[in-house]
């Protein structure tokens, strides 16, 4: 239901009204209903020398939008502008994480977000993240109403295939999927 609601308001923000789209091909909002949700559920024991190790190396979500609830032990990071910031843990709330698949979806006006985890010397950590994207065989693409003579296509189609043999064939510390997906002039 939150994701739905998620959803409604990133496709009505892009111009694009969910009650009007009705060609299957573009229906993006019933793609995601029929797509794949994951639930996964993280935890980082306490570290006693925490610059030692990385809790979960820096990465970008490779769906739609990851919900994230983070519990009250700091540790996520996002980049931003070549920076690692902090962000703080809010009780009762979800951090929304924008994925790979919306910043093509959106041609790239929505932006995926690298993060990262850190341990914490003093508490342990705990995360739940829903992660929401299309069927792993569905093919990715910039939406057509989003493209036009000021508005360039910026991004290839993609698959799951696509990503899973990008992802296999790099060394950890080199994997940026979104960046291998966009066009070049």
């Amino acid at each position: 239901m939150m994701f739905q609601t998620l959803m409604n308001a990133v496709l009505e923000s892009l111009g694009l009204d969910s009650t009007t789209e009705n060609d299957d091909e573009e229906d993006i909002l019933k793609q995601c209903e029929e797509g794949s949700q994951l639930m996964v559920a993280n935890c980082y024991p306490t570290c006693p020398e925490p610059d030692l190790t990385l809790g979960m190396p820096p990465h970008s979500d490779y769906g739609f939008l990851t919900l994230l609830l983070q519990g009250e032990a700091e540790g996520l990071q996002i980049q931003h502008k070549g920076k690692w910031l902090i962000v703080k843990p809010l009780a009762n709330s979800f951090v929304v994480n924008v994925g790979d698949h919306l910043e093509i979806f959106s041609n790239g006006r929505y932006k995926s977000v690298l993060h990262r985890v850190l341990v914490n010397s003093k508490r342990t950590r705990i995360s739940v993240a829903s992660l929401h994207s299309l069927s792993f065989s569905t093919t990715v693409r910039p939406s057509p109403k989003l493209i036009d003579e000021k508005n360039p296509r910026l991004y290839k189609d993609t698959d799951f295939a696509s990503f899973m043999e990008y992802v296999s064939s790099c060394e950890p510390k080199e994997k940026n999927f979104l960046e291998s997906r966009k066009l070049t002039c």
